[in-house]
C-alpha cells in the first residue's frame, strides 16, 4: 500500500448531545481557572477506539468495510462519564480528560475486535494498554496544576451522565481547524 496518504483517520465513539453539553459547560468554567494551551472544541469530544493515522483511499475503503462487518455483530452497551483525570506530570499535565464507567468490558471487547480487524490492513496495535477517555484540554502552561482538586470539581451525582453506545464513527482529522474532526462514515450497532 504505497499510495500517497489522503486521509488522517481514527475510529471513535461519539458523545451524545447531552453529555457533550455537560462537559462543554464544565470546560468553559474551568478555562477561567486553568491555562491549558488548547481546550477541545465540544464537537470534537469522543472516545477513541483506534488511531489509524495517515491512510490511503484504498485503506480507508477497507477500514469502512471491516467496521461495517464488526458493527453488525456488536450489541449496544452502556457507558457513563464518571470522573476527571490527567496524563503527564501531575503539576503540568499534557492532557486533562473525563473518565468512563459503565460496561467497560464491552468497550474493551469492541476495542480488541476493531484492532484485530484493522491490523491486517497495515495499522499497528498500540503498545500501551487501552485507556478509554474523553480529552478535554491539552498542554497545561504552568507548573501548578491542582491535581488534588479534580475529585471535588466534577461530580456526576446530580446528573446521570450515562448513555447507550449504539454507533461508531470513522473520523477524518483536519489539522489546525476547529472543530478538527469530521465524520467520514458512521456505523450503527446490531
Amino acid at each position: 500500500m504505497s499510495c500517497n496518504p489522503l486521509y488522517r483517520l481514527f475510529i471513535a465513539i461519539p458523545l451524545p448531545d447531552r453529555q457533550r453539553s455537560v462537559l462543554s459547560c464544565w470546560s468553559e468554567v474551568m478555562q477561567e481557572r486553568w491555562p491549558f494551551q488548547t481546550w477541545v472544541h465540544p464537537s470534537d469530544y469522543h472516545i477513541t477506539v483506534q488511531f489509524l493515522g495517515a491512510c490511503t483511499f484504498r485503506q480507508a475503503r477497507e477500514v469502512k468495510r471491516e467496521l461495517k462487518h464488526v458493527m453488525t455483530e456488536q450489541e449496544p452497551f452502556r457507558l457513563a462519564i464518571r470522573k476527571l483525570g490527567i496524563f503527564g506530570v501531575p503539576t503540568r499535565p499534557r492532557v486533562l480528560w473525563a473518565g468512563l464507567g459503565g460496561d467497560l468490558d464491552c468497550l474493551q471487547a469492541l476495542y480488541d475486535t476493531v484492532i484485530n480487524r484493522v491490523e491486517p490492513l497495515g495499522f499497528e496495535k498500540e503498545k500501551r494498554a487501552y485507556k478509554p477517555h474523553i480529552t478535554l484540554a491539552k498542554k497545561y502552561k504552568r507548573n501548578d496544576f491542582p491535581q488534588e482538586e479534580l475529585p471535588s470539581l466534577f461530580s456526576c451525582g446530580e446528573e446521570d451522565l450515562s448513555w447507550t453506545v449504539d454507533e461508531m464513527v470513522l473520523y477524518q482529522t483536519h489539522l489546525y481547524q476547529s472543530p478538527m474532526y469530521q465524520p467520514l462514515a458512521q456505523f450503527d450497532m446490531g
